[in-house]
């Protein structure tokens, strides 16, 4: 090969190495992580933003053996004679790569099947091409630097593991995270977006189920959303992700879309009764026509429909009112003494019709709904019989003990007389 030949190859190989893409991923599984690198000893004498990295030590990155020359190049065994110039070597990779580069740096190795099993053989390689699905990445693709990329979510230099409840995307942590630019004003104008998701989020039944009951399963951001190809979930398909989780809802409700021949589609499924963010916890008055009835927001009194939601809301609410008769009494007999146990039981098919009524409601059919109901009820009335009967039992207890202690009293006091007659003699 003639000499200015390799030179030249030498200078774009240089050139290239220098991308802010960032290197290659090593070539082998890093080995723990050393301390005694020259990027920390020197930023450890700086301020500010300099001496941020060096707080991390805990990085997921770090704790796999990757220190700071494997995502920003440069050479790391130099720079310890007080000229970061050695270091920041661009002929060796050193560089920060922008907001817009951020998600195929980031690929670089974790879009790198054959490099990510060497941690893990089960970890996913796709989040880049997922990402390019979402509104984010769409948004990155088009030269939009202000929409999220890997490091908002994850952070740049603390990040730590999904399971670790510090990181940015545990469960716990996953509305702050999104709320960070959903409740930024300003960022969300330039896309017409409302700032009042995550607010409304923290007031629902799924967030009081993840904060105040350490449910990690209950929903949040990203579980309706998507993570990487995060995207708002389309009009025909809300039944399908909140029947993710509520199957036998979700079931019903497309069953009855299918067996009926209807588009529900413009009724915006699931979320016209029960909200999008601020889900809250569901009530029998939500079924009927009072006020807290979410059927009148869409029927009024002169379609049959109305008349439907009447039926159904009295029914489910009787039901409910005779059920919690039946437990009252049942709990004052049982304080009583009488042994109720067995009825108790029994009375528990009275509430699996009454959670298989609630349930039939996304159905919309009547019929099938008063069926449930009607068992229901039949439970319901042998409940409150049983407990009827026990008190019976117990007042027919009570007049026996009464009349047993009168005889009982006869008795001693016509011994006593007796007595006082023998002792008279």
């Amino acid at each position: 090969m003639r000499p200015w030949l390799a030179v030249t190859l030498l200078v774009l190989a240089a050139a290239a190495s220098g991308s802010p893409q960032g290197p290659k991923p090593p070539a082998k599984a890093a080995e723990p992580p050393k301390l005694d690198s020259t990027c920390i000893s020197c930023h450890k004498q700086l301020d500010g933003a300099g001496l941020e990295p060096t707080k991390h030590l805990d990085d997921i990155h770090f704790q796999r053996g990757l220190s700071c020359h494997d995502c920003h190049g440069g050479d790391p065994a130099k720079g310890g004679d007080d000229d970061p110039s050695a270091a920041h070597d661009e002929r060796k990779g050193w560089g920060k790569p922008t907001r817009l580069q951020i998600p195929v740096f980031c690929a670089k190795c974790h879009a790198d099947a054959a490099y990510m099993k060497t941690f893990n053989p089960a970890t996913r390689v796709d989040q880049l091409s997922e990402y390019r699905t979402s509104v984010h990445g769409k948004r990155n693709a088009k030269g939009d630097d202000k929409t999220a990329v890997c490091i908002d979510c994850h952070g740049v230099h603390g990040i730590r593991g999904i399971k670790d409840p510090r990181s940015k995307v545990h469960p716990t942590q996953v509305a702050d995270t999104c709320a960070r630019c959903h409740n930024d004003a300003a960022l969300m104008a330039r896309y017409d977006l409302p700032t009042n998701q995550p607010t409304a989020y923290k007031t629902s039944v799924h967030a009081r189920a993840l904060y105040d009951k350490g449910d990690l399963s209950a929903p949040t951001c990203n579980d309706c959303h998507g993570s990487h190809g995060a995207a708002p979930p389309g009009l025909q398909s809300v039944a399908q992700v909140c029947g993710s989780c509520h199957t036998r809802e979700g079931s019903l409700y497309r069953e009855t879309e299918k067996k009926k021949g209807l588009n529900l589609t413009p009724a915006i499924q699931c979320v016209t009764c029960h909200d999008n963010h601020a889900v809250q916890m569901p009530s029998d008055d939500m079924v009927g026509v009072g006020p807290k009835s979410v059927c009148t927001s869409c029927h009024a009194p002169e379609v049959p429909q109305y008349k439907a939601a009447e039926t159904m809301g009295r029914a489910v609410q009787g039901l409910s009112a005779r059920l919690a008769e039946a437990h009252a009494l049942m709990d004052r007999a049982e304080r009583a003494g009488m042994e109720v146990s067995a009825d108790r039981f029994a009375l528990r098919t009275g509430q699996d019709h009454l959670v298989e009524a609630r349930v039939l409601v996304h159905a919309f059919d009547e019929d099938r709904f008063m069926a449930a109901v009607k068992e229901g009820m039949s439970s319901a009335e042998a409940g409150v019989t049983a407990a009827e009967r026990a008190f019976a039992e117990l007042r027919q207890r009570r007049t026996g003990l009464v009349v047993s202690l009168v005889v009982i009293a006869g008795v001693i006091a016509g011994l006593v007389l007796k007595l006082r007659e023998i002792e008279g003699r």
